[in-house]
């Protein structure tokens, strides 16, 4: 069965990187704000038994738990119940050569326990030459393990502890995904990140729960032992706040700007993580799509029975009923995010991942943003993001992946909201 997803991808990538190209493939969405799907209710207005929210207090104090505790009923599943506090195991020095002038790298690794044995995961520090701090730092999880975001990586980069995606498992892969995916789908762009000031924690969320349904099971029966109300989603987000944790024991690293960023199923985690942990001053969900920026209610792009179908582990069985009503979908999970920025990212040819219903759903969370005194969604059009506001939302050309050009906008939005340089 892996061969044949691994033929298929060298197929797809034969015509990706030829004349044709998969950009003229598949057409581009028509990015028009007045399209998608209809409005959710006003979110300020009465929420079942809840009343109207007149204040950023009332947010807070009354319908912020409320929707928290509802996120974990009928979409993502609970976060784990850990039984002994996350711990740093072991920091080992990396020494790698095209980032020595200018980068201190570390791999770390951290061990989790819920409710069955420990487990745990790696994580590589990316800090800026000979910084004391503070350093600002972005978190971010990738799709393969540390040792496939490097570039011929050192021996001393440890590599997944458990299994990973089908298409991370050879090195003659990685030209394959990155011309369909984007050239740093997999390997950050260190040099400009570092020049920008920020330093980068990276760690592939799969080592606690495996992106395979077979092999999650195992992670999620030792978290959460028997239940089946759970989800890796949660998992991989509540593993962006022990990562949180842990670098907080780092000196170098400024606690106060701590940006989370992810993409597509990342992006949903780091949507949730958010969400959940109100520590993350900026998130990045690039094309998170359904169970992430996008209403379930939408009728466009990837269906939420296809996606349960060919990813049961991500979300608990429930999810496939979601939304239980229409007040109860993802421009709350935006919402619980205010006042602090969040960055949306889209692909003008990424019809699955519903550019208009990530944008609908900003727009009926901005009310929240605006009872503390901050715009929500604040721009005319799709493409080109307003970093003042408290959702910038951003649209380039092409397809679902991360680019050279996406990497410059995730910037420029954390430089407004950081202030790194």
């Amino acid at each position: 069965m892996r061969w044949q997803w691994i033929a298929s991808l060298a197929a797809v990538a034969l015509v990706c990187l030829g004349s044709v190209g998969c950009s003229t493939m598949l057409p581009a969405v028509r990015l028009d704000p007045s399209l998608g799907p209809p409005a959710p209710p006003p979110i300020l207005d009465a929420f079942g038994d809840d009343a109207p929210v007149a204040n950023n207090q009332d947010w807070e104090t009354r319908r912020a738990p409320l929707l928290r505790a509802r996120f974990a009923e009928e979409v993502y599943g609970p976060y784990p119940n850990v039984r002994a506090a996350p711990r740093v195991v072991s920091r080992t020095a990396i020494a790698y050569a095209p980032l020595a002038d200018i980068a201190d790298i570390s791999q770390w690794q951290i061990e989790v326990q819920g409710a069955g044995d420990p487990l745990r995961f790696n994580m590589v520090v990316v800090l800026p030459k000979g910084a004391t701090g503070p350093v600002p730092i972005i978190i971010m999880e990738n799709f393969c393990g540390d040792r496939a975001a490097f570039r011929h990586p050192p021996e001393t980069i440890a590599g997944p502890l458990t299994e990973v995606l089908w298409a991370c498992e050879a090195e003659w892969t990685a030209p394959l995904v990155e011309g369909i995916f984007g050239r740093h789908i997999s390997v950050p762009p260190y040099e400009q990140i570092l020049s920008r000031g920020y330093g980068l924690a990276m760690f592939y969320a799969g080592d606690v729960v495996a992106d395979e349904p077979v092999a999650a099971r195992e992670g999620l029966r030792q978290l959460y032992g028997d239940r089946d109300d759970v989800g890796a989603i949660a998992v991989w987000a509540w593993l962006y706040s022990v990562a949180f944790d842990m670098l907080q024991t780092d000196a170098r690293v400024d606690q106060h700007r701590v940006a989370i960023w992810g993409h597509s199923r990342n992006g949903k985690a780091a949507l949730l993580a958010g969400a959940m942990d109100p520590r993350f001053t900026a998130i990045i969900a690039h094309q998170s799509g359904r169970g992430g920026a996008s209403l379930s209610s939408s009728l466009e792009g990837e269906p939420i029975a296809k996606m349960h179908e060919a990813f049961p582990h991500w979300f608990p069985p429930v999810f496939a009923n979601a939304p239980s009503s229409p007040a109860m979908d993802q421009h709350q999970l935006l919402a619980l995010i205010a006042p602090r920025p969040v960055l949306l990212g889209n692909g003008a040819r990424d019809a699955w991942s519903d550019p208009h219903g990530a944008w609908q759903a900003a727009r009926a969370a901005s009310p929240v943003y605006r009872l503390y005194g901050k715009p929500g969604l604040d721009q005319p059009e799709m493409t080109t993001p307003n970093y003042a506001a408290g959702i910038a939302y951003y649209t380039r050309p092409g397809l679902h992946g991360v680019t050279t050009r996406d990497w410059n906008v995730f910037l420029d939005f954390l430089d407004a909201n950081l202030g790194a340089r």
